[in-house]
């Protein structure tokens, strides 16, 4: 049925936009996609090193757009998951159980399209992170695969939040 719509819509001559890359739309549908990949919401709820806190906060944005657009996800542990509640713009402070990444809009498509991983990234300074970094080291196939999901949801990187 959506698929039907957005044809409707397209061949009436209204434009569909994709929501910016990093801004809150864009937040809140890869909050969806970590919902739907195993390795975050399965393997992170078994974590020990993950699940030692409650509930993380994960803040990125687009360095060339700035740091003044955050985006934040809110992971909270429910019933042996790691259950993505919110994803939309930044509204918290980030505390020291919470991560912060960001890179430029071009090195987040890379990583999204899995053209390297994450230790890769973070050795040649591509990207940028802040946070508990002993949890990250013990969880980095997760974090491998939120690197890979950034892409997934529809967006245009050609303009900042």
């Amino acid at each position: 049925m959506r698929k039907l719509y957005f044809l409707l819509l397209s061949f009436s001559g209204i434009a569909l936009s994709a929501p910016v890359f990093m801004d809150g739309e864009y937040a809140k549908a890869l909050c969806e996609a970590w919902n739907k990949t195993p390795q975050l919401s399965e393997q992170l709820g078994k974590s020990e090193s993950w699940v030692a806190v409650p509930e993380r906060k994960l803040f990125l944005y687009r360095e060339d757009c700035g740091d003044a657009k955050q985006i934040q996800l809110t992971i909270k542990n429910e019933g042996g998951k790691a259950a993505c509640v919110y994803g939309g713009p930044a509204k918290d402070k980030r505390g020291k159980d919470d991560f912060l990444m960001y890179a430029e809009t071009k090195r987040w498509l890379e990583m999204g399209k899995k053209e390297y991983g994450p230790m890769k990234a973070m050795m040649l300074g591509r990207l940028k992170f802040e946070g508990p970094k002993g949890v990250a080291m013990k969880n980095m196939g997760p974090f491998e695969a939120f690197l890979d999901i950034v892409d997934n949801p529809p967006h245009d990187a050609g303009r900042c939040p």
